[in-house]
Order: structure tokens, then sequence, then C-alpha cells
């Protein structure tokens, strides 16, 4: 009988657990992955993954937080050996079974994600780091920061689902959500300060590879998989996306929590938020006394004004990361390409735009 903990929810309860576990003893070995990265010592890459490898029966064993806390162990070097250009499961014997299981105990995919490699890592001296550099150091504690709090807004953008946007709660809780995910344009201020695209682009980029497991591809640990795309398909995406942005949307979605990959599914067939704001407006008795169609209209603007400038300084850092002189790669680390951000952006623009003028002929209205 397995032991289950309850790690569904990104909560600072959960993520300090999971930071504190070390199931495969490997705190010494991981203090020494930049160096054996800086040498390029494959030998050593793979004699610790092979070593490390659990068994079925100490998987079996795990709580699901241990389980989290090996994947993201694994995860590491996982990404080193694919660095240097060897596939891990094809370097070490039973290295697909392992991550099979994992995968299985804690319904993810089998390789580490972008959870696994921030909000999962420990802080400190037993910090996991493939380069051991401070700007990625600054990365990792930059998605760290702001992973709860997307998921804060993540919940209550459930809860606007069956909420009339006439109802006077429907606008305060728009104003949270705003308030949440203006973290995430905060932090992406301080990674253009501390995190430079050449850095980026050159040294951390390589270790965000994709690696093929039984057959099929997994992207690597890459912060666009946090859960902005999510938040984008509930506000304005689900019915006012492009098709390309909507099959980012479906791709990326394999890659984050079991729960999210829920939503996901529940939100991609349904009405925006957007959608279901500007249908209030238009209807004749929307308007009221408290005027709150009107303010939920407000409230839904500075979400998304607060996603164009997230999304506005994201696209700087990617268009110098992705520069024909610079690059490494054409495509960015969490699977979409410089063009699609121009168009994501471009689109959260027209969709606040529209909302504005909607709601400004509404006030004109007799």
């Amino acid at each position: 009988m397995h032991r289950r903990a309850d790690v569904d929810v990104i909560s600072e309860e959960n993520n300090e657990q999971i930071r504190k576990l070390d199931p495969l003893r490997l705190d010494d070995e991981l203090r020494v992955l930049p160096t054996l990265n800086m040498a390029a010592d494959v030998p050593a890459l793979v004699r610790v993954l092979r070593d490390a490898l659990p068994s079925e029966e100490s998987i079996a064993a795990f709580t699901t937080t241990e389980c989290l806390a090996a994947m993201r162990d694994l995860g590491m070097y996982l990404g080193s050996l694919q660095r240097h250009g060897v596939s891990a499961f094809e370097a070490v014997g039973g290295a697909t079974r392992s991550f099979q299981l994992l995968a299985g105990r804690t319904r993810m995919i089998p390789r580490d994600t972008v959870y696994h490699y921030t909000s999962w890592n420990p802080v400190g001296d037993r910090e996991r780091l493939y380069t051991g550099h401070p700007m990625e150091r600054s990365l990792i504690d930059a998605v760290r920061t702001c992973v709860p709090n997307l998921a804060r807004a993540v919940d209550i953008g459930r809860s606007l689902l069956d909420m009339d946007p006439a109802a006077s709660t429907h606008a305060d809780r728009m104003a949270s959500l705003a308030s949440h995910i203006a973290v995430a344009d905060t932090v992406m201020s301080g990674i253009r300060v501390n995190v430079t695209p050449e850095f980026f682009a050159r040294v951390l980029r390589p270790f965000y590879e994709d690696v093929r497991v039984a057959g099929r591809v997994y992207m690597g640990p890459a912060a666009a998989h946090i859960p902005i795309f999510l938040i984008d398909l509930l506000l304005w995406a689900s019915d006012r996306g492009s098709p390309e942005y909507l099959q980012f949307c479906t791709e990326v979605s394999a890659q984050t929590l079991p729960q999210w990959q829920e939503r996901y599914t529940e939100w991609a067939s349904m009405p925006s938020i957007t959608s279901r704001v500007v249908a209030a407006l238009q209807h004749p008795g929307a308007s009221s006394p408290d005027g709150h169609v009107e303010s939920s209209a407000r409230s839904l603007r500075r979400a998304l004004q607060t996603l164009t400038s997230f999304r506005g300084k994201h696209l700087v850092m990617a268009r110098r990361a992705y520069h024909e002189e610079l690059r490494l790669y054409e495509l960015g680390s969490g699977g979409g390409s410089v063009g699609l951000l121009e168009e994501i952006l471009a689109l959260t623009r027209r969709n606040s735009a529209m909302l504005h003028a909607t709601a400004a002929q509404r006030v004109q209205l007799p």
C-alpha cells in the first residue's frame, strides 16, 4: 500500500517538505555536479546515475513526495548527460524503468519538470545546480518565487467560471487574480537584471534539451511551463487564441502538474472570461447602479495589461537570447519560437483593447 501525500497543489508547506528530502542520498554527489559538467566528465555522470537508480521495490516504498525528490535529483543527471550529447536511457541500463515508475507514482511525465528544478529544489548549499553560477541560482529563485502566486491565480480563476460577471465578488476576485500574476511580471523584471541572455542561451539552455523516453519526446524543465499559459487560456485564449498558441498550450499542459492538466482539459473548451465579460457588457440589462459589470471589465483589463507587461519583457529577452548570432537553438526551452511570443503578446493586447472599447461603448449607451 503506497503512502500517499497531497502534492497536487503548489503550497509552501508541500514545497518545503520535498526540498528537505534526499531519498537517493545524493546531496554530496550533487554538490560536485557543476564541476563534472564543467569538465564534461560523462563517465562520472553515468556512474553516479547508474549507482543512484532506485529499485522497483524502493520506489514502491517511497512516499509521493520522496518520488518527486528522487525524480528531481535523477533529472539533474539526465539533463547534464543530454547537454553533453549522451542519452541517459541508452547509457544506463534500467534508467527507463526507474523514470517510468517514478512518473507513475506522481502522475507526471517520466522526467523532471520546471517544478522539480525550481519549486522543489532545496535552497542554500543543497541547491541542485547544473553550473553553480549565480545567474542559474537567480533564475531558479525567480521561478520558485512566482509559481505559488500563479497557483493561487489559477485557483481564483476556477472560482470565476461559476460566477456571474455582474456579481460584486467577480470584480473583487479578478482584482485579486491580477495582483497574483503581477508577481510574475515583477520577477521577470528581476530576471532581466540578474540573468543575461548570453548566459541563458549559451550556458544554461543546453541543459534543458528534450529527451526521448521509450520512443516519446519530453521537453526539459523550462520556465515557459509555469501556469501562465493556463491563465491565458482562462482569461482569453480558449476561444480567442490562435491555432498555433492553442497547440502550444496542448503540448505544455502535459509538462505540468496533474491538477493543472485537469484544468487545461476543462478550460480549453469553455468560453474565456473575456468573452463572458464582453457578453455581459453587451447585454441590454448588464449595467446596474453599482456598476459591477463595468468593474469586472476594469479588473479583467488590469489582468490583461499585467500579462502584456510580462510578455513584453519576456519577448525582449527571448529576442536577444535567440538572435541568430547568439542562439544555439531555433526554439525556446519551452518549445515556442520568438514568433509565437510576438503573436501571444499581440493577441493579449488586442483582447485588452477590445475589452476597453466594449466597456467604453457600454458607458455611452443611453
